[in-house]
């Protein structure tokens, strides 16, 4: 009776794990998608589109921030593949790639936002207010990977805080899919992106019959500190500000 049950439990947990591999590895290829078909027009597939040519270092952050998709996406196959010694190496070089992640993204949205406020552009507010949406991104996506490494030893955390870093950049992407649709302003991005991390953390949720701790509170301190940031970065205040620091 005993090894009878022994054996369907451990059936169980092999059935669990395969389920996980292949939400997470779905969710990577979705990321991978929506990365790509984002930013076709004006990178990936630029020249088919006739779209002004990029500055050397816009390449060089389009290169960056595509290698951290790949990078996680070769993690995540690494791991459903049971991969484990290899995706620990790799993920020596993926916390220095982080960091290069957060400086190469600060950089190009506050150089985005000085160029439109240098200019006078009719647009430099909405800059403005990505400015401080962007430079909260990177903060939280810093602060999601290194609660992922302190927890590397904790698997189903590990992992989660790693998914939830990377959607840190995914509004970029999306911002392009309504730039493509000719509609939207920066709040219906915004709630966009908020709604795709909570049908991800339900999707979790309902799986395994739980609401897991990492998800439930990474996602919920990303979207409530980037609303409070969007409301924040409307105010006088906040324009006033970054247009001194950045101009």
């Amino acid at each position: 009776m005993a090894a009878t049950r022994a054996k369907a439990l451990s059936e169980l947990s092999v059935v669990h794990r395969k389920s996980e591999h292949h939400f997470f590895v779905g969710l990577a290829i979705s990321i991978a998608i929506v990365v790509f078909i984002g930013f076709a027009r004006t990178y990936y597939l630029h020249t088919l589109f006739k779209t002004p040519k990029l500055t050397i270092f816009l390449h060089v952050h389009a290169a960056v921030m595509t290698g951290w998709i790949v990078l996680f996406a070769v993690q995540t196959l690494l791991i459903a593949s049971n991969r484990t010694r290899i995706h620990r190496s790799l993920g020596t070089l993926g916390a220095g790639y982080a960091v290069l992640v957060v400086v190469i993204g600060c950089t190009a949205t506050v150089l985005a936002a000085r160029r439109e406020v240098l200019a006078h552009s009719q647009f430099a507010s909405s800059f403005l207010t990505v400015l401080a949406l962007e430079l909260t991104q990177m903060v939280l996506f810093a602060s999601l990977v290194i609660a992922g490494i302190w927890l590397r030893n904790l698997t189903d955390h590990h992992k989660r805080m790693m998914l939830l870093a990377t959607f840190c950049i995914l509004p970029n992407p999306i911002v392009r899919l309504f730039i493509w649709t000719g509609f939207g302003n920066n709040l219906m991005i915004l709630s966009s992106w908020a709604l795709l991390v909570a049908a991800v953390v339900v999707l979790d949720a309902i799986r395994n019959r739980r609401l897991h701790p990492a998800f439930g509170f990474g996602a919920t301190i990303m979207v409530v500190f980037l609303y409070v940031v969007y409301f924040g970065s409307r105010t006088i205040f906040w324009q006033h500000f970054a247009a001194n620091i950045v101009g």
